[in-house]
């Protein structure tokens, strides 16, 4: 389960083998979902908006705000409608993203990436972690996206058009799996740009899922803050105890870990 992320203040700069890439930063819509001006940082959660890459219709990169949490094209209702059917589409579990309704279209052809610093887990429900790059640098998690336009008149105030996105997710790899039985599909470098290349078949895009590992991963344990979703500041990712080393295979326990003194 990937639910609660958070970004950078500024896009991260992206590079492939050393080679910067350039994204540009999409116009607002005139008749856009409002909720989609208001930037949110830390503990991004489902129906908050996020910074998305994707490419257009030209081929180049841009980034947008979009919904987490994918209102698929084809729905029907209002805004208040979709947001009750559509509570749990934050993530897409890429055993079944080519046979759910939702995802199926989109993952052929609207696939994006997410730029985080990184997110948090619940390994037991009450204890929430950060996992992130020990050098602060930015993860790119595979998504995809749609958009929709409400036909309800009394949409048009806030903007009827929303645009939205899913996180893949996986089995975790060695080091996530202390945490979750689930893992955001992390890409790097080439496979992140291959992700957005529109002519992928089926079969090439099922390679890309692949459990992530990697010992530039670490994760320490924070607030209970975080589980607020109200709570946008950097404290949802303070660390309140020593990063959990990778040595072992054993989930994390409460009892394993003491926190550091005057954290705060």
């Amino acid at each position: 389960m990937c639910g609660r992320l958070n970004q950078f203040a500024k896009l991260p700069a992206l590079a492939v083998a050393g080679e910067p890439l350039r994204v540009k930063t999409r116009a607002p819509k005139s008749r856009e979902d409002r909720r989609s001006a208001v930037r949110v940082l830390n503990n991004i959660c489902p129906t908050d908006y996020a910074e998305v890459i994707r490419v257009d219709g030209a081929g180049d990169l841009v980034s947008e705000p979009m919904r987490f949490g994918l209102v698929p094209s084809w729905t029907k209702g209002s805004k208040a409608d979709v947001a009750r059917k559509f509570l749990h589409t934050f993530n897409a579990r890429c055993e079944s993203v080519f046979e759910l309704a939702s995802y199926r279209s989109p993952i052929l052809r609207q696939r994006c990436l997410v730029p985080v610093r990184g997110w948090h887990e619940w390994p037991d429900r009450r204890t929430p972690y950060f996992i992130h790059r020990r050098d602060d640098a930015p993860l790119l998690l595979a998504g995809l996206w749609d958009t929709w336009e409400s036909r309800d008149s009394t949409d048009e105030a806030s903007g009827p058009l929303v645009t939205s996105m899913s996180v893949i997710t996986t089995p975790p790899g060695r080091y996530m799996a202390k945490f979750h039985d689930r893992s955001p599909l992390v890409l790097e470098e080439r496979a992140a740009l291959d992700w957005l290349r529109p002519d992928l078949t089926t079969e090439q895009i099922r390679a890309f899922f692949q459990p992530y590992d990697s010992m530039a991963l670490e994760a320490w344990r924070v607030s209970d803050a975080a589980g607020r979703a109200s709570n946008k500041s950097e404290a949802v990712w303070a660390p309140i105890c020593p990063p959990v080393p990778h040595e072992g295979d054993a989930p994390v326990a409460d009892e394993n870990e003491t926190p550091l003194l005057n954290m705060f």
